[in-house]
């Protein structure tokens, strides 16, 4: 775990130069790392997927939202209502600790359509991730590290509940959570570069384009998370 946080990319340039044996094989520190986000993540906005956060924020559209919730459950039927909320609330936190595990999966394709050049090329370079197996085990220890700072991100929140901060304290506590957030970059900057041999402006690339698909991943989770759990209810 303290190679993870502190020297990007080495756990995967590592596996793929044969160097394993001392840790954890990467699905293995992506669920560990997966459990621990199941108790922090009620506490990330992030990660905020009840039936009253999908009314009023998207995705999914929150008008189609209602439509389909009246649609299963009138309006007028407030017992019901009540009842139907509690049942999705229920389920949603069920389906969402599976769901996310298809971020990995999801992002190693980015990372092999990225880098689909370098691997139609064939270069001398060795040791680099060309096949999807490969970028595969990159993502999984990216994610690990980005679940981290969320978990870390809970663990704030979790920390002031309920304490009435001043001015000073309440500044430092958003302070703390940005600088968290600012690390997600800053260390797919650090591990891209070490692991693709890529130079700083390339990283930079990388970097941008894999932030861009982690936004576009998030929204596409919340979707999907939304309509599998309103269609198994």
């Amino acid at each position: 775990m303290r190679t993870l946080l502190t020297r990007p990319g080495v756990l995967t340039a590592d596996h793929l130069e044969g160097r394993r044996a001392r840790y954890l094989r990467p699905l293995q520190l992506f669920l560990v790392v997966n459990v621990l986000l199941f108790f922090a993540a009620p506490r990330v906005p992030l990660f905020s997927y009840s039936l009253g956060n999908y009314s009023l924020h998207a995705p999914p559209s929150p008008p189609l939202v209602r439509s389909l919730v009246a649609r299963a459950v009138p309006a007028e039927n407030q017992n019901g209502r009540e009842e139907y909320t509690r049942a999705f609330d229920g389920r949603v936190e069920a389906q969402r600790k599976s769901l996310i595990l298809l971020f990995a999966p999801a992002l190693a394709l980015v990372l092999l359509l990225i880098f689909h050049r370098r691997r139609a090329t064939g270069s001398d370079e060795v040791r680099l991730p060309r096949r999807y197996g490969e970028h595969l085990i990159f993502a999984l220890h990216v994610l690990a590290f980005v679940w981290l700072v969320f978990i870390g991100w809970g663990a704030i929140v979790a920390a002031f509940e309920g304490v009435t901060l001043g001015r000073i304290w309440g500044t430092a506590v958003v302070a703390g959570v940005v600088l968290l957030m600012l690390s997600i970059p800053a260390y797919l900057f650090e591990a891209s570069h070490r692991v693709y041999a890529l130079s700083r402006l390339q990283a930079l690339a990388v970097t941008a384009a894999l932030a861009a698909a982690f936004v576009g991943l998030l929204l596409a989770y919340r979707a999907l998370l939304f309509f599998t759990t309103y269609y198994s209810l």
